[in-house]
């Protein structure tokens, strides 16, 4: 009856020292991980938005679709999305559709920034160079001439998120007219930066400065791309002139 019992003291001893090695195991596995952030929009700083948090009425993963109001603005978001890890040589973040309005009794300012990391499309090496290219559009609507709607992306070849590291050129489109009851507005631009190691994050930002009950509808892209090496063409037109040489 002893031995019984001292055997199955032992046999409890034994899985317990089981159950830590094995949780033991996955907190260093855990703990090796890269770090996953999800997709996350952040309005004025204050108030965030994370994929599949409280906010977000799509449960599509890499999807958030919101309704909110912040610091006097009414605020829809359709959709705001990103293909990490990437996909067809690009990685993408997008602001397919957003709509601000604002409610303030005077001129206000309101920031809107989209981030998501992890993005290891397109391959490449360290050191690789790459393209970050930044494309927005979108209407002024019952804005007063001087109303802007400014649109940014930047790029971290170490994965931070957000990121406000290697920065697109500034796009920002002014309500000029006073005639247009709806000013249409659209630009692109790109700059170049280098690969890291790694993974890479992505972050946009949106700036509106608007009139009382002035409205913008924007949507904006950003994408992180290789620069594209010399084609066959290419290389075949710049050999041209030497095989002309050549036969002459």
């Amino acid at each position: 009856m002893r031995n019984s019992t001292k055997q199955g003291r032992n046999r409890i001893s034994m899985s317990q020292r089981f159950g830590l090695i094995a949780a033991a195991a996955v907190g260093v596995a855990a703990f090796a991980l890269p770090a996953r952030a999800a997709l996350i929009v952040t309005l004025n700083g204050t108030t965030t938005i994370t994929d599949g948090g409280a906010g977000d009425t799509d449960p599509t993963s890499g999807q958030i679709i919101a309704n909110t109001n912040v610091a006097g603005f009414g605020v829809a978001i359709t959709v705001a999305k990103s293909n990490s890890p990437g996909a067809s040589g690009l990685g993408l973040l997008e602001i397919s559709s957003l709509d601000v309005r604002n409610n303030n009794t005077g001129n206000a300012t309101l920031t809107i920034n989209v981030s998501d990391n992890n993005y290891t499309t397109p391959a490449g090496a360290a050191g690789s160079a790459m393209k970050l290219e930044s494309t927005a559009s979108g209407n002024m609507t019952s804005a007063a001439v001087g109303n802007t709607v400014s649109f940014q992306s930047f790029v971290d070849p170490a994965n931070g998120q957000p990121t406000a590291l290697n920065p697109s050129p500034l796009q920002t489109f002014t309500k000029a007219n006073p005639a247009l009851t709806s000013e249409p507005f659209a630009g692109s631009v790109n700059s170049a930066w280098t690969r890291g190691a790694g993974a890479y994050s992505l972050t946009s930002v949106t700036t509106l400065s608007l009139a009382p009950n002035a409205q913008a509808q924007t949507s904006g892209t950003t994408a992180g791309s290789l620069v594209p090496e010399p084609t066959a063409l290419a290389l075949l037109l710049a050999a041209a002139p030497l095989v002309a040489r050549r036969r002459r």
